[in-house]
């Protein structure tokens, strides 16, 4: 749906980038440098949506909101800001303000946004953007836009593609969309791995999609059959064969060089290729992630994160990506009764899976960062430094080793020697030496 924008922004560039991007979306702009102008446009009834700067030669755009708000007490107003902070988004939700985006922004961002602002004031006109509240992966990170462009570009063509990402990121889903978003859809997602016989398994397919979850899994017997089926369908009319999409966390090229991937197989099906990002690239998804998780997994919707629930969450690193997210977000909603789920609750979960992993792998961790950490210190000029080298790096463990003890003794040096294993009068030295009060 095309709305009117009353855009306020003393930036040039900004008024620029954002007048053309909403044009193209259909969108008709009225911009300006400054509020007054701004209070005039929506006095006279002009626009649907107000999309303005916080800060406009020296002035809070918040001081002129009342007098907007008098006038036009439905208009939607999203504030964009590059003071991004708590006073800030304090006060835009003071103000009522439809959406706050932080600065630097993404255009999908604004322009999604000036979508649901029009639906919120005009429900009518719902059934022309069920696109936007369909969307099928959730996230709007820079990241993601390749994943997006790359899905729009090849769900409607026949060329095999291969999704690559690591676990957890989202590849079955990909190729679901993929599926979906094209003429197959209306014809079978096949996604069976036994290729015993050619001719069924074309009968089966039927012209659809054949998906293979992590190719790289497959055996050289099963690789051999599955190229038996390619070859085969090649003597079908174009309409009747079936496209091949694949999907893999390893790296095929490296496989293939093993000679445990073949290399005709491999031609055949990385033509087109789309990477997933790890969540670790996707910065701010996570909040939109988290939040859509909770609604989906809770009964109470009005339930949600703090931010700093958000911030733990946002610093975490995610090994297991989308899907670790969505498990501790379910996990959280069933043992938390709460309707704000607080940091506290997420580090305790978080504290347990460290519990509950495996105890080599912590080990093989912690000696991978005690090797990069001496690295990094035998890298450095020795004049440089006050100290030698081996002492330095000694006191990294030893000196959090005796403070652990003592800690868990209550002060007590003669148990804490015991816990360590050393004779008292050594502890007394280290104590000294470390200057450990």
């Amino acid at each position: 749906m095309k709305y009117e924008i009353l855009l306020a922004d003393d930036d040039a560039s900004i008024r620029l980038v954002l007048s053309k991007a909403l044009t193209r979306a259909g969108h008709t702009v009225k911009a300006t440098d400054n509020a007054e102008t701004l209070i005039k446009w929506s006095a006279a009834g002009h626009g649907d949506i107000i999309l303005t700067d916080v800060m406009m030669n020296g002035t809070e755009i918040f001081n002129y909101l009342p007098l907007i708000s008098e006038d036009r007490p439905t208009i939607p107003i999203i504030i964009i800001s590059a003071n991004n902070t708590v006073n800030t988004a304090l006060k835009a939700g003071r103000h009522k303000v439809f959406a706050y985006i932080p600065k630097p922004f993404d255009l999908v961002e604004v322009t999604q946004a000036i979508l649901r602002a029009g639906l919120s004031v005009n429900p009518k006109k719902k059934k022309i953007n069920d696109e936007l509240s369909k969307l099928p992966m959730i996230g709007r990170s820079p990241a993601m836009q390749p994943v997006y462009r790359a899905i729009s570009r090849f769900s409607a063509g026949n060329l095999p593609v291969l999704i690559q990402g690591e676990v957890g990121t989202g590849k079955d889903l990909v190729a679901k969309l993929l599926h979906d978003g094209g003429a197959r859809k209306k014809l079978p997602f096949f996604r069976e791995t036994d290729f015993e016989n050619t001719s069924l398994t074309l009968q089966k397919v039927n012209g659809g999609d054949i998906y293979i979850d992590e190719v790289a899994e497959l055996s050289l017997k099963q690789q051999e059959k599955l190229l038996a089926v390619l070859t085969a369908s090649e003597m079908n009319p174009p309409a009747s064969r079936p496209r091949l999409i694949s999907s893999t966390r390893k790296d095929l090229r490296k496989l293939a060089s093993e000679g445990k991937f073949r290399d005709d197989l491999l031609y055949r099906i990385n033509v087109a290729e789309i990477r997933i990002p790890p969540l670790s690239e996707r910065g701010r998804d996570i909040y939109e992630l988290s939040a859509s998780f909770l609604t989906r997994a809770s009964a109470n919707k009005s339930r949600r994160f703090n931010s700093q629930a958000l911030d733990v969450l946002h610093r975490h690193n995610w090994s297991g990506n989308v899907r670790e997210l969505e498990n501790l977000v379910n996990r959280l909603s069933v043992l938390y009764s709460d309707d704000l789920i607080t940091a506290e609750m997420v580090l305790q979960e978080f504290i347990k899976d460290s519990e509950s992993s495996n105890k080599v792998e912590q080990d093989q961790k912690l000696r991978g960062l005690l090797e990069a950490a001496c690295r990094r210190l035998l890298s450095i000029d020795p004049d440089s430094i006050d100290g030698s080298s081996y002492n330095i790096a000694l006191s990294w463990v030893e000196k959090p080793l005796i403070i652990e003890a003592l800690r868990l003794t209550g002060g007590n040096k003669a148990k804490a020697a015991d816990y360590l294993g050393i004779h008292r009068n050594t502890l007394r030295s280290r104590l000294k030496v470390l200057d450990i009060s």
